[in-house]
Parts: C-alpha cells; sequence; structure tokens
C-alpha cells in the first residue's frame, strides 16, 4: 500500500508537535569534552516547566475494541526559540507519542516510511505473531508502507514501547528521536481509582549549536551513546505539583541507546508494583532502583504529607565500565523530575490489594542452553573486555569477529559513523550478529532456561524478543548462586561485569525471535543472535 493512500488517515490522525520542554525551549550551550562540535548541553533549555503528558496517537477506528491509525516516521523541523530548529525524526511529527489500548482490542497500524532509508516498526514488550514483530527482516524501505496488525490478547497489559529495529540502522534513527509508548491497559484495575497516575519516558538527544543531531562518537559506539540533553516526556526536569500524603503511580520507560537510569527520589521509599510484564504479585519497598536500556517499572510512592515542600525524583551515577574519553555527567546526579507539595489538605494513605497479581512459576525446562556476551578487540585471542581484564576469557567459543559481524562499517550509517566506528566486537557465543545466522533452534510450548553469562568489564542490558522471561536465579562473578526473591514477568534485565543470570521462558508463537544488547550500539556492533522456533 502506498503513501498516497493513506493521506485522509494522517489527516485525521493529526501531526501536531507537543507544545513542552525540548521544543518550545534552547538556549546556546557548550560542551566540548571528549566530543569535535559544541553542543547544546542540559542546562541550554529550562527546567521546572509543568510536566506535560505524552501526546497522542488518534484512533482512526469507531469500532469498540479496534485501534487503527498511521505511524509515519519522517524528518522534523522542530522550532525551539530564537529562529533555532532541533532536526529530529518523529512519529507524526510528536515526540515520544502515546498509543493507549486495552487488553483485548486489535491494534491495526500502517507505517508509512517518509525516511530516505528503511526502518522498521518493532513493538517492544508485546509477544506478537513474529510477522508483525519489527525486526530487521522485516524493513519497510523509503516511500514504502507496511501495516502491523495483531490483537493484545489478556495478560499483555503493561507498558510497553516502540522504537525502529532496522538492520545496521537502528542506532542513528534512536539518536534522531524515534520511539513511543504503547500503554495496554488491563480489562480490569486492580489498584485504586485515588492513585494518580504518570507517564514518564526518560530520553537524551544530543544537538549541534545549529539543532542538528551530531554523528556518534567512537565512545558512543564502545559504550551506549548518552546525549547531553536529558528529558522526560520531551522535558527537562519538569515539575508535578500535588497534594502533601498523594499516592503517585510513576510508570517509567527508560528510551535512551545506553544511558543507566538509576532512580531514587529524595527523602521517600519507591514502591515497585510491576515490571515489563506488568504488574508483581506484592509490592516490594526500595530505596532505589536500577532501570536500564529498553526497561519499564511501575512504581508507587506516596509523597510526603508535609506542605509546599520540593522533591527530586533523579538518576543518582552508575559505574557500568566505561571505555575511553570519560564525560563529566557520568559523576553527577541528574535530576528528572521535581515534585512539590500544594499547600492543602493531606490525601490519606491507599490500600492495595494483596495479592497485585498472579505469576505461575514456570516448571522445569525441557531445554537449557548457554549464552555468553563478550568484547573482543581484533587480533585478540580471547573474548573477555577489551581492557584486558583477569576474569576475560572463561568459557569462549570460537571467535567470528571481523568475518560478518557490522562492527566495521553500516549501509544506514553516515559517513561520519563509519568513521568513527571502533574496532570492537561486541559478541553472542562468540560471534558477531548476521541477517541469516540461526544460532539456536526451540519449539513451541516448550520450557526453556537459559544461562546468560555477561564475560565482559562492562554491563549489558539482555533483551528477548517474542516472550517474556522469569528471573530465577543470580550469580554475581564468583559467588554462589542466589534464587531471585520474586517472580516477575520481564523481557529486558541487567547483566553486571562478570554475573550470571538463570532465565526461563516459553515460545508461544513461532518464528526467529531476536535477542540482543539493548544498549543500541552494541547490538549494532554484533551483540544480537536469533534463535528459530518451529
Amino acid at each position: 500500500m502506498k503513501r498516497r493512500e493513506f493521506l485522509r488517515y494522517t489527516t485525521l490522525g493529526g501531526i501536531a508537535l507537543s507544545g513542552s520542554g525540548l521544543l518550545v525551549h534552547a538556549l546556546a550551550g557548550r560542551h566540548t569534552q571528549a566530543l569535535p562540535t559544541a553542543l547544546l548541553d542540559n542546562a541550554s533549555i529550562p527546567a521546572g516547566q509543568p510536566l506535560q503528558p505524552l501526546p497522542r496517537i488518534a484512533n482512526l477506528s469507531d469500532q469498540v475494541g479496534r485501534f487503527q491509525s498511521v505511524l509515519t516516521p519522517a524528518a522534523q523541523a522542530v522550532p525551539v526559540s530564537d529562529g533555532l530548529e532541533a532536526k529530529l525524526w518523529l512519529y507524526n511529527g510528536k515526540v515520544l507519542p502515546l498509543i493507549e489500548v486495552r487488553e483485548g482490542d486489535e491494534l491495526d497500524i500502517t507505517l508509512i516510511n517518509e525516511l530516505e532509508q528503511e526502518t522498521t516498526l518493532h513493538w517492544h514488550g508485546v509477544p506478537v505473531p513474529q510477522s508483525q514483530d519489527g525486526a530487521p527482516w522485516e524493513a519497510v524501505l523509503p516511500g514504502e508502507s507496511r501495516h502491523y496488525r495483531y490483537i493484545l490478547h489478556r495478560g499483555n497489559a503493561g507498558l510497553h514501547w516502540f522504537h525502529p529495529h532496522p538492520h545496521e540502522g537502528t542506532a542513528r534513527q534512536v539518536a534522531h528521536g524515534l520511539a513511543g509508548a504503547l500503554l495496554v491497559r488491563p480489562r480490569l484495575d486492580v489498584l485504586p481509582a485515588e492513585v494518580e497516575e504518570h507517564l514518564l519516558v526518560v530520553s537524551d538527544l544530543r544537538l549541534n549549536m545549529n539543532g542538528e543531531v551530531a554523528p556518534h562518537t567512537s565512545e558512543d559506539w564502545m559504550n551506549g551513546r548518552e546525549g547531553e540533553l536529558l528529558l522526560v516526556n520531551g522535558q527537562r526536569e519538569p515539575r508535578l505539583d500535588v497534594a502533601p500524603g498523594t499516592t503517585l503511580r510513576l510508570r517509567l520507560v527508560n528510551a535512551c541507546a545506553g544511558r543507566y537510569l538509576r532512580l531514587r527520589l529524595e527523602d521517600h521509599e519507591l514502591t515497585l508494583i510491576g515490571t515489563d510484564g506488568g504488574l508483581i504479585e506484592r509490592p516490594q519497598p526500595l530505596e532505589e532502583l536500577l532501570l536500564t536500556p529498553g526497561e519499564r517499572v511501575d512504581l508507587l510512592v506516596r509523597i510526603s504529607e508535609k506542605s509546599e515542600r520540593s522533591f527530586e525524583l533523579a538518576s543518582h551515577p552508575y559505574t557500568r565500565g566505561w571505555m575511553g574519553a570519560k564525560p563529566a555527567h557520568l559523576d553527577e546526579i541528574a535530576s528528572l523530575l521535581s515534585i512539590h507539595t500544594l499547600n492543602t489538605g493531606v490525601y490519606p494513605a491507599v490500600a492495595l490489594p494483596d495479592p497485585l497479581s498472579h505469576i505461575e512459576p514456570l516448571g522445569e525446562p525441557a531445554v537449557r542452553r548457554q549464552v555468553e556476551l563478550t568484547e573482543v578487540m581484533p587480533d585478540h585471542d580471547n573474548h573477555g573486555a577489551v581492557n584486558g581484564d583477569p576474569h576475560a576469557g572463561h568459557g569462549g567459543s570460537d571467535s567470528h569477529h571481523g568475518t560478518h559481524g557490522p562492527g566495521h562499517g553500516a549501509s544506514h550509517a553516515s559517513d561520519d559513523d563509519r568513521a568513527v566506528r571502533p574496532k570492537v566486537d561486541f559478541l553472542i557465543n562468540g560471534r558477531a550478529f548476521a541477517m541469516n545466522d540461526v544460532l539456536f533452534e526451540g519449539q513451541v510450548g516448550e520450557v526453556e532456561e537459559w544461562e546468560v553469562f555477561n564475560n565482559s568489564h562492562m554491563d549489558h542490558p539482555f533483551h528477548v524478543h517474542g516472550t517474556h522471561f522469569q528471573v530465577i536465579a543470580t550469580r554475581d562473578a564468583d559467588r554462589e548462586w542466589r534464587d531471585a526473591p520474586w517472580l516477575a514477568w520481564k523481557d529486558t534485565v541487567n547483566l553486571a561485569p562478570y554475573q550470571r543470570l538463570r532465565l526461563r521462558m516459553v515460545f508461544l508463537k513461532p518464528g526467529d525471535w531476536l535477542f540482543h544488547c539493548h544498549i543500541i550500539e552494541h547490538e549494532e556492533l554484533g551483540m544480537m543472535a536469533t534463535i528459530r522456533v518451529s
């Protein structure tokens, strides 16, 4: 189906610019550490504007239980201030748009590609049929379109998201701002109506002084890109005003390519109630939470009963094995959201149902697999850390680096990107990703247990397409195995250096399913593989 057939849908759906945050404010700033050009920095954008909701994608269907619309990724010059425009790539001209549906609904989306390169639409966290997953094999060429249509069956409730996933082009497209949220409501919400809900999508950008997205640096490729502009719903440090004692439900997506978020709320305890795949069984109190690229989290917090006070939700420094020149922001506390209590009456505490949900443990596995994540420099014989860490080289396979990995050039990379790509391969079981390569073969309905070993000196968030998994046990470096303290449905989980995780999962749909590091640059440099499920 061609673009002209959907012009009326695009008009009805509305291509509108968000009126908040980055799209309204930008001032001149400079930051040149380890970077070749002057950039807009985070302090260049005024903070403290009221938190704005995510802009919505309109439902063009009048049929109950059906969401139909069009997503058009395209270049978009977004006005900021003083004649400056940010030159981004957006869906329908919106920064981080939201699609909201319910369990049981049919989602019917047509993607019209107005980029100058091929793209796909990956539904991250939704176990769709393989043909609808938006994997690299299903690329949509410039000027062409593709239809995505599937039913969100019971059990899919949760906060998911969508982003491009083309072969060797994902990093550049994500760096230009292509992402959106997919909220699947349950048929029956068990949380009390008094809980105040807010969706928070955390992203980052790196813009030159002329508003263009800056090209990748060598450090970006090695570590995962962290843009200087840290944003929440497209805003810098937005403000949320609430009554004292309000119980907030904060539902977060880490849509950054490489940035880790070590979350703390000043003077408050966080309560975890859900993860990637929806609600957990019972609330878990936490002082802090690590949210890695691709992950989602569902938090409750009862705000202080004191009036006219301010509390910062912030990301604190986290050491994840940085290579090369280290940007200053890695050692800084980054404010995300400022919560202010009003001079009003105190809201009472809210009672939660017990349990919140039921998660059936997966049984004994029919199949056990070993997955090893490694980094390799050319001409090095081991598969461990590129800096020669003494733990490197445990249990590796024969290396295939340099034979078919994408680490040394990409069909959608700019000339600047190609020039700075480091000569390092990020591998799974000693192999860099290739489009026609199948690492594992499995069967629909079988319980599988994967022991995933991060045999490297840096953290890697591990993501599996097509299903959710349960983390059964963890083993840190040379320590003993520990059972997971509670069950949750996950599709992305972090592995610290030399950590091992045991994951159990069941693939319910046949097809070729990807699994990979969700630091986008590592995925693109080869840390991705395929399981074929029959």
